[in-house]
């Protein structure tokens, strides 16, 4: 029995070791065989050799394919079916332009555009200053009263007829009179006093009015000439 275990091992063993390998490629020539004869049966069918049907029994209209002239190719859709029309190319317009819109619109008349026109609003200018004014200054002051002046002016071009109206608060206008020129009235009437040029101013011509004041405050309550009141030196 030591001599039987100890020698070499049957060949049935390897052979059936082996067999697995055979069963493998066995099965992997009959998977390439089954491909080859399905590929071979796809590529011979024709793409016209059925024709879908609709449910009725007609067959499915086939669009049209493009004309030899046409310079876009078919392309197919993403699955395989008819290929797509190609879009027509517009043709050009042979017909005369269309008349615009200005050669319809009637043009405006002239009376409709003037009545549409803003009318300018007369401006109104400032009042006219007067032709003979006045400016009240004091000339100098003492122990119970000063002297003050009215310098007349006419600014006009013709000859101006003056009048000068003075009002103090309190105290009295002692005397008046004009330098250098025909003396006029001096009158008290109304808390006040008027003096009255004798003669005319020339155009562009004055005259000062020169009075004496006692007890009274510098500062008239009144001085007018012509109405117009006196400027303050």
């Amino acid at each position: 029995m030591t001599g039987t275990s100890g020698g070499p091992r049957p060949a049935r063993g390897r052979a059936v070791a082996s067999t697995p390998w055979i069963v493998v490629f066995t099965g992997v020539v009959v998977m390439v065989v089954l491909l080859v004869i399905a590929l071979s049966t796809y590529r011979g069918r024709s793409p016209d050799a059925e024709v879908p049907l609709v449910a009725n029994g007609a067959p499915v209209p086939t669009p049209p394919w493009p004309s030899a002239s046409s310079t876009e190719p078919a392309t197919a859709g993403p699955t395989g079916g008819s290929p797509r029309s190609p879009s027509p190319t517009p043709e050009r317009s042979t017909s005369s332009p269309t008349p615009t819109a200005r050669s319809a619109s009637p043009t405006a008349s002239p009376a409709a555009t003037r009545s549409s026109a803003p009318r300018p609003q007369a401006s109104t200018s400032p009042s006219a200053a007067p032709a003979v004014t006045g400016r009240y200054a004091v000339t100098g002051s003492f122990n119970g009263g000063f002297i003050g002046e009215v310098h007349v002016v006419n600014s006009s071009r013709a000859p101006q007829d003056w009048e000068v109206r003075l009002a103090f608060s309190g105290g009295r206008l002692v005397t008046a009179w004009v330098a250098n020129a025909p003396q006029g009235t001096l009158r008290e009437s109304g808390g006040g006093y008027t003096y009255t040029g004798d003669t005319a101013l020339a155009p562009g011509t004055s005259v000062r009015l020169m009075f004496h004041v006692e007890r009274a405050d510098e500062e008239p309550v009144t001085c007018t000439v012509n109405g117009v009141t006196c400027v303050r030196s």
